[in-house]
């Protein structure tokens, strides 16, 4: 049996510095609708896949982007905070199109730093801005709080983009310092 040879990439032109590996049902209309560029940007930046029209698993594309997905970064106590308390956050593709970051933490009741109920997780994205999604807990105990923050499809993670978990008071509005913190980095996230 013939298997056809994974394509790859010498080297990706600036501004396509991302790789994605293309999988089984993949088309360059897909990977241009996922990435958010215009198929022919898609296909002039890709010159070692002759045919668009043809690809096959296993095949690296290069595409817009600085960070490769999916990535993590693990969320550190930013303040004093019983032991065991920290996290992570996964970013990836959003199931409908754009990207989305999972939060999983490890964390007290929200009463244990102050007037508090419940907790968000945030990202904030340099030059472009904050999102956020309310946590929410499992019956253990310490539970597991986790959310999921899809983001618009015009904004896109960066390196130095910032997830933060905080404390928040529903009724009155209010949140407190953040609790848990990781950064994304350029090499951290492979």
């Amino acid at each position: 049996m013939y298997r056809q040879r994974a394509r790859i990439p010498g080297n990706c032109p600036q501004g396509f510095l991302g790789r994605y590996t293309v999988i089984p049902g993949d088309t360059f209309y897909t990977i241009a609708q996922m990435f958010r560029v215009r198929i022919e940007a898609l296909a002039v930046n890709n010159p070692h896949i002759p045919n668009p029209n043809v690809l096959f698993p296993g095949d690296i594309l290069c595409v817009p982007g600085l960070i490769p997905y999916p990535c993590c970064t693990s969320l550190q106590p930013r303040r004093r905070a019983p032991f065991g308390t920290g996290g992570v956050a996964y970013v990836n593709f959003g199931p409908r199109g754009g990207q989305a970051v999972s939060i999983m933490a490890t964390l007290p009741q929200p009463q244990v730093f102050g007037d508090f109920d419940k907790y968000t997780g945030e990202i904030i994205i340099l030059g472009t801005g904050s999102f956020r999604n309310q946590l929410f807990a499992t019956p253990e105990d310490p539970p597991t709080w986790s959310s999921r923050i899809e983001l618009p499809t015009a904004a896109t993670v960066t390196p130095n983009s910032r997830v933060l978990v905080r404390p928040i008071n529903s009724l009155a509005g209010t949140s407190g310092a953040p609790v848990l913190e990781g950064i994304i980095l350029l090499g951290s996230c492979q």
